[in-house]
């Protein structure tokens, strides 16, 4: 078989895949109108989201920090050891201009841990530092080296990912959710697991700068969180 003839394969096999999970999604419930993507409110809090975290990112450490530990705090969350809001802003950014300039689709995802709140309350909080650190893990080893993770709020872990589309972004995040459901934590001799919502949003369809994309894919992760959480939804 011929290159481009493997490429329209895997084309088609991941449209499938992609049918599949938009078809349970369906089962289970419904998509809310497409009309209420991207809402206006969501959006506002993203820009509110954004100057809250620029006033308090000098406040991460720096006094006692020098050289390199510096830029690794200005950079790295320490909890998770992925990039933190800011790094991410800034690597979205860069990612939507070349996707603009070259004609590429870039798509992110947004993931929450479900029921995060309430790990801390009944194991404590090194407990919870103890579950995103895992989570974290998982999601570094199931994506590209040109794709970027980064813990974009307290309880959300996004990603970016580069000359992808949205079916092939769902897939991605499906892998996750899976990997993610699979792991088993023990806190005094009781063994517990998680689950991961998630959702995705495409640029340019989904939006034009980062602002209206981060909405939107917040947006979709809250859908999922709505439908009973450990899903992945687009719109």
């Amino acid at each position: 078989m011929t290159t481009e003839a493997n490429k329209k394969a895997e084309s088609a096999l991941e449209e499938v895949s992609y049918a599949k999970i938009k078809e349970d999604l369906k089962m289970r419930k419904p998509l809310l109108a497409a009309t209420q993507a991207g809402s206006q409110d969501i959006l506002e809090r993203v820009k509110e989201y954004e100057k809250a975290s620029t006033q308090v990112v000098a406040h991460s450490g720096f006094v006692a920090a020098k050289g390199e530990d510096i830029e690794l705090l200005a950079h790295i969350d320490p909890v998770t050891e992925l990039y933190n809001h800011k790094a991410y802003v800034k690597e979205l950014k860069a990612e939507i201009q070349r996707a603009g300039r070259y004609g590429h689709q870039v798509s992110i995802a947004m993931m929450t841990v479900d029921g995060i709140g309430n790990i801390g309350e009944t194991y404590g909080h090194m407990t919870q530092d103890a579950v995103l650190k895992v989570v974290s893990r998982v999601v570094r080893s199931s994506i590209r080296e040109v794709d970027v993770s980064a813990r974009y709020a307290p309880w959300q872990v996004a990603l970016i990912l580069p000359q992808t589309n949205t079916a092939r972004a769902a897939l991605v995040a499906e892998r996750i959710r899976e990997r993610v459901a699979s792991q088993v934590f023990a806190h005094n001799w009781q063994n517990f697991s998680i689950t991961g919502s998630f959702g995705i949003a495409t640029f340019p369809k989904d939006g034009d700068n980062y602002e209206v994309l981060i909405a939107h894919a917040i947006e979709a992760l809250e859908c999922a969180a709505q439908r009973g959480g450990d899903r992945v939804f687009t719109f």
